[in-house]
């Protein structure tokens, strides 16, 4: 990174901006290394590296706030965009605290980090996985994948004596597989990654995922149609909380329900699930893709538990969420880069495990669906109705998961659908994503044990 100014130097910024009107002063210094390899037709489409350095100011006064940022770091543009971003606010009158010892974290647990592995190596990992895909068989008619890493390094500062230091390690893997018969085609997805270093590829799993990805595509190619119509569906915990993210999750941000805007808003205290569910936000959890040590605003990562035994107990909050609704910060402040200012965002997204054994679950199924693995849906965030599509399910019949279907969707309300959910089974299951709001986009992992919905709106495949 550039020299970022010393914490005196931006003190004395945070202090002049707080005399000259600022009531919230914040600073946000990043500087980003990225690597991606991008594979297709069992060739390299793209390599690419890539810095980015720069900052962000956050001026807030009268509840009013304004943003700005610069990729050109030192003392004389901090106050340059201090005054451009005052600019456009009203004035008001604010306090301005000392700055505590700088406090520093790493991603924990690093034993490779991936950024300083030679890009060789990385080719290599992704060509073995390519490989692996179309070994399952000549139906595998397209097979890509996309490598990535990151270290992002940042330093945040306010009026309010907040001094952090962070640097995040991010790596991921994705394989797409496509199979056709030359009238049908069929596509699987696997991916693999967290705030880890490149010793999670070590093992192998890359290319055994890339198989299980054709093998997806294989079987859902010569599946039969999924039935239509209303019955029990269970949702095994492979499935990842891709459903619990965007028809519960986006509801649960503070930012939504402050307005009135979530299915939720106006709720706490009261019942919003059954009592066998418990909703956690937690970016504390060490190698997840939505973990951090501190958010970006600076506030310490925590465990947000928002729904317990059925009943809503909070929302997920940033610092401005936070101070409208009288409360404090859960930590889930943040931002794409310095370019953006910080919005609510989920981390890391569950349904907490319950009791039942998952083969118990199906069991109790006379006739329905397993749904495997999610795809994309819709969710409209004020209702909580959705659509979703589930790329790989099974009948059940008689308490046994029989053949394949392809094509069904699921089609409900989620608030309505928590309520009914009458078995949660004592597994879970990750999936990990990069999640979109506001034009913004920030890494997440989502996760669900097995769950046992009594009645859901199936469509099939016409």
């Amino acid at each position: 990174m550039k020299r970022v100014p010393e914490p005196g130097e931006i003190q004395s910024a945070i202090d002049y901006l707080v005399s000259a009107g600022g009531e919230f002063v914040e600073f946000f210094f990043e500087s980003s290394r990225t690597h991606s390899i991008l594979i297709e037709d069992s060739r390299v489409e793209r390599i690419s590296s890539g810095t980015d350095e720069g900052f962000g100011l956050r001026i807030v006064s009268d509840e009013r706030t304004a943003y700005g940022f610069s990729n050109k770091l030192g003392p004389d543009e901090m106050y340059r965009l201090g005054r451009d971003v005052l600019e456009s606010l009203e004035r008001g009158r604010g306090e301005s605290i000392a700055l505590g010892r700088l406090e520093r974290s790493r991603t924990a647990g690093l034993v490779r980090p991936a950024v300083s592995v030679p890009m060789e190596e990385k080719v290599a990992l992704v060509y073995a996985a390519d490989r692996a895909a179309r070994a399952v068989g000549e139906e595998i008619s397209q097979v890509q994948i996309t490598y990535s890493d990151k270290v992002q390094s940042i330093q945040i500062y306010n009026n309010e004596g907040t001094a952090v230091d962070d640097e995040r390690h991010y790596a991921l893997f994705f394989v797409k597989a496509i199979a056709t018969d030359g009238t049908d085609l069929q596509t699987a997805y696997r991916s693999l990654g967290g705030t880890v270093g490149f010793e999670i590829f070590d093992s192998g799993r890359p290319v055994e995922l890339a198989a299980e990805a054709g093998e997806s595509a294989l079987m859902v190619l010569h599946a039969r149609r999924s039935p239509a119509g209303t019955m029990a569906v269970v949702l095994g915990s492979q499935a990842g909380g891709t459903m619990i993210h965007e028809a519960i999750g986006h509801g649960l941000e503070g930012d939504t329900a402050e307005k009135g805007l979530s299915i939720y808003s106006g709720k706490i205290g009261e019942p919003v699930a059954s009592a066998q569910i418990t909703v956690i936000d937690d970016a504390t959890m060490v190698g997840k893709r939505g973990s951090f040590s501190f958010d970006d605003e600076g506030v310490p990562a925590r465990r947000t538990v928002a729904v317990e035994e059925g009943i809503l107990k909070g929302y997920l909050l940033d610092r401005m969420t936070a101070k409208k609704l009288g409360s404090v910060s859960t930590g889930n402040g943040r931002r794409q880069s310095f370019r953006h200012r910080p919005i609510v965002r989920m981390s890391n997204t569950m349904i907490a495990p319950g009791t039942h054994d998952p083969q118990e679950i199906v069991a109790s199924v006379d006739y329905g669906l397993c749904v495997l693995r999610m795809g994309g849906g819709q969710v409209d965030t004020s209702s909580g109705d959705f659509v979703f599509k589930a790329n790989e399910a099974y009948l059940i019949e008689g308490g046994k998961m029989t053949e394949p279907v392809r094509g069904a969707t699921l089609i409900g309300n989620g608030p309505a659908i928590l309520h009914t959910i009458d078995m949660v089974g004592n597994d879970i299951g990750f999936d990990i994503g990069t999640c979109g709001k506001d034009g913004q986009h920030v890494p997440v992992a989502d996760a669900q044990p097995t769950l046992r919905i009594p009645a859901i709106t199936v469509g099939g495949e016409v």
